[in-house]
């Protein structure tokens, strides 16, 4: 089953084969590129890039800023000149918030029902139309298996054995379901036409980053995504995202609390969580006090999805991974381990990749960022 049938292109009318790939990742903030070669079986690192989407709508960098499709494309284009991209194909990343994963339990069946019964089951979680949507599915396995880590939405398929139909028997199994809205990729695939950007890859963002921060074992892990507007949860477990959870708050809310507490304008905020984090004090109080309630907030409703995730399925998380924006807040290590219980790291998705020695500290600063977009480019690489 291919995820993106409907949205596949043709890239070959470029002439020759190409070696390089983009990857785009919309986010609410800021967007960010990552282009990578292909090399004798490596990723090279070609270029990357970001920019903030809040001086396109004459808000301040940092702020959660939507934009209307003509100005992501004036901000791409930029953003693409200013990182010299020069590869003519590309892929790009869903938001979660365009998407929806939900696991469900159905009756056990062999997988070669299940293209017709699961159009069936997602319309009791799909709040749209089925026709308006994409599907895909997974089979989650009961025990360990020994299967590649989830990571490509348009190809993971189970390697469950196929158990035989048995009405009497109340045996059931468990398959996690993915659904992007139509009307979102034909949006995506039209900026793309308009940058000239032959895009044929489409991801929900979750698995990108997957990819690029995931080690490959088996373990339990949980992934913390802090963006700008919000904070995203993934539980991967065997491989496959057991849970995905959207947590309301982001690296904004603590911007909007320095600008409260200090009385000063959300870019002069952003300069000071962005310089000192956690680690800092300024004139007119602790600077931890006022950035600490949202930090806390973040990791304790994190805190409590994992302890339900283990007490449900009687299985122990090993660690957590830091991606985002949010992540690279200074101190923020220190308050997440003494909160969730587990080790807890920064993800360093530019390690999958092959760059100059020069940039590793830069590419380690840089990568939290970037997670998704690294994920997708070298989804992207196995393509060409």
């Amino acid at each position: 089953m291919s995820f993106l049938d409907e949205f596949k292109k043709i890239v070959s009318s470029f002439g020759k084969k190409e070696s390089s790939a983009v990857a785009i990742d919309f986010g609410i903030s800021s967007v960010k590129i990552v282009q990578l070669r292909k090399e004798h079986g490596k990723a090279i690192l070609e270029t990357y890039g970001e920019l903030a989407c809040g001086p396109y709508s004459n808000n301040a960098v940092g702020q959660a800023t939507p934009l209307p499709a003509e100005k992501l494309i004036e901000l791409v284009r930029d953003l693409f000149k200013e990182a010299n991209v020069t590869a003519k194909v590309g892929a790009i990343a869903i938001p979660l918030s365009h998407s929806l994963i939900i696991s469900a339990d159905i009756p056990e069946m062999p997988e070669a029902r299940l293209p017709e019964v699961i159009p069936l089951e997602a319309r009791k979680y799909v709040p749209v139309p089925i026709s308006e949507v994409i599907l895909d599915w997974w089979v989650v396995p009961h025990g360990q298996k020994d299967f590649a880590v989830a990571g490509d939405a348009s190809t993971q398929s189970s390697e469950v054995p196929e158990a035989p139909v048995d009405g009497s028997s109340g045996r059931k199994m468990e398959v996690l379901i993915a659904s992007i809205n139509k009307d979102s990729v034909r949006e995506y695939q039209d900026i793309a036409n308009k940058l000239n950007l032959a895009v044929d890859a489409f991801e929900i963002e979750t698995f990108s980053s997957i990819r690029s921060v995931m080690p490959n074992d088996l373990s339990a892990t949980a992934i913390l995504d802090i963006g700008a507007g919000s904070s995203k949860l993934a539980i991967i477990d065997y491989g496959i995202v057991r849970l995905s959870h959207t947590i309301p708050k982001g690296s904004q809310d603590i911007t909007f609390s320095i600008s409260s507490s200090l009385g000063i304008p959300f870019a002069k905020a952003e300069e000071v969580k962005r310089r000192l984090g956690l680690v800092g004090d300024v004139e007119k109080g602790d600077l931890v006090e006022m950035i600490s309630p949202t930090v806390e907030y973040i990791f304790a409703e994190a805190s409590k999805t994992m302890v339900k995730y283990q007490r449900e399925n009687k299985r122990s998380i090993n660690k957590m991974v830091l991606i985002g924006g949010g992540a690279m807040l200074k101190g923020i290590l220190e308050v997440a381990r003494g909160i969730v219980g587990v080790p807890v790291v920064i993800g360093l998705p530019f390690d999958k990749v092959e760059a100059p020695a020069f940039l590793n500290n830069v590419l380690k600063e840089a990568g939290p960022e970037f997670a998704v977009a690294v994920g997708l480019a070298l989804r992207k690489l196995e393509d060409l």
